[in-house]
């Protein structure tokens, strides 16, 4: 692999697409009252929903938990968006239950972004850990300064690239490494990659179904995204976009097969997509990819942004260097784990943000000290999956325990005074 040759192409692909970023953010103009037809639709929730977690964690699912984990993923991801689709959506878009609960999401997405630049850098150019963690805090800094409160177009650019991916990428590599010698390697290396009986798989894919589901309520621009979908009455595009989006993560999960058929041993399991492409997809294959993730990158910082003030982005830098001493303080942090950390959050949130008027402050500090409790204690002794599960049960279950008063009040006063009384 010619480095020079990667630098320079990286290069004028960034260019190329910061071009297009440019252009496409010169000719439109953001609203959130815009309306959408189908296709900028479509493009618009792939745009939020394609992130750095589809071209590394689902990798990573599929290479620690087997078939289970890359199907469990692409239909956990699929269910998420109808999922925001099917509820009730007043509350969703109108309503924000907790101040500071955004901010929280940004901290997932900024810490993701540190993980995954650390990783380009530390695996394709050889920086270490340190130096790595400081150019992606400073980069994303940079990033947070230049384009805080701009509107973010880059969606187009995004999924004209990740789409690129999904068909480019396992096809440069089974171009090099054929089907049947993956298979026979898998067979005989690997045979529990396609076991479909193992319980630790099948509780990634319900964590994971947490975690897309609850997950849509919280995302900040996708509430926004889903009112002008609504308002222009197209509601197709939610059929559509997560049917396109799950080729993404089965794509990028069949790398995963590949390792093990080739005993490509990362030393975490979130860099195992970006190892089978430099090893197996050419200069054309690791080119792309570093250069879709560097165009997330770019657009982490703005598109997890909800307001427009200038006096809040003071609040984002900090969110990034607390990302940064994150990722610092706990070196062998992946991907995929963060996402499942971030859950039991999530997962403890999303009765609240569905039934806040029922539950009042104090009902909603319940569900969630309640669900967060038991998720930590079972996280700790059986495993994260499990807690992100019983996290979402228990906050379920005592959110409609606690809602029951309040909706048996209602249904008194609606059936109004009884015959004979005063």
């Amino acid at each position: 692999m010619n480095v020079y040759n990667i630098h320079l192409f990286t290069i004028i692909s960034l260019l190329a697409c910061l071009l297009a970023m440019y252009w496409t953010q010169r000719n439109q103009v953001a609203s959130d009252e815009e309306k959408l037809g189908v296709g900028k639709g479509i493009v618009k929730l792939l745009g939020l929903w394609i992130g750095i977690p589809c071209f590394l964690a689902s990798a990573q699912a599929s290479y620690q938990y087997g078939i289970i984990g890359m199907l469990g993923y692409s239909v956990a991801g699929i269910l998420g968006l109808l999922f925001i689709f099917m509820v009730n959506r007043k509350i969703i878009y109108q309503r924000q239950p907790l101040r500071y609960l955004p901010l929280l999401w940004v901290l997932e997405d900024i810490l993701i972004s540190v993980l995954a630049g650390k990783m380009i850098l530390n695996l394709i150019y050889s920086i270490n850990d340190h130096l790595s963690i400081a150019f992606v805090t400073s980069f994303l800094l940079l990033m947070l300064a230049v384009q805080f409160g701009k509107p973010n177009q880059a969606s187009f650019v995004i999924v004209l690239l990740a789409m690129s991916a999904t068909m480019l990428l396992p096809t440069l590599v089974y171009l090099k490494v054929s089907v049947p010698t993956v298979y026979s390697g898998v067979k005989f290396l690997a045979t529990d990659m396609l076991r479909l009986d193992i319980s630790s798989s099948w509780s990634l894919a319900g964590a994971l179904l947490v975690r897309f589901m609850t997950g849509s309520l919280i995302h900040p621009r996708l509430r926004i995204t889903f009112h002008q979908i609504k308002v222009s009455k197209r509601g197709l595009c939610f059929c559509l976009a997560p049917l396109i989006w799950a080729c993404l993560p089965i794509s990028m999960g069949t790398l995963s097969f590949v390792s093990k058929a080739e005993a490509i041993w990362p030393s975490f399991p979130d860099q195992v997509s970006v190892m089978v492409v430099g090893y197996f997809a050419g200069q054309i294959g690791i080119v792309l990819l570093i250069v879709t993730l560097i165009i997330i990158l770019i657009t982490a910082v703005p598109q997890a942004t909800l307001g427009e003030q200038k006096s809040a982005v003071w609040m984002r830098g900090a969110i990034i260097l607390v990302a940064g001493a994150i990722s610092l303080l706990f070196p062998k942090l992946t991907i995929l784990d963060t996402m499942l950390y971030f859950a039991l959050i999530w997962a403890a949130v999303a009765p609240v943000v569905l039934l806040i008027s029922k539950l009042g402050r104090g009902g909603a500090a319940i569900v969630i000290i309640a669900g967060l409790t038991t998720g930590c204690f079972y996280s700790l002794t059986s495993g994260v999956t499990i807690g992100v599960l019983v996290d979402v049960l228990v906050s379920v279950s005592v959110a409609v325990l606690l809602t029951i008063p309040t909706n048996w009040k209602k249904r008194r006063n609606s059936l109004g005074p009884t015959f004979g009384s005063d």
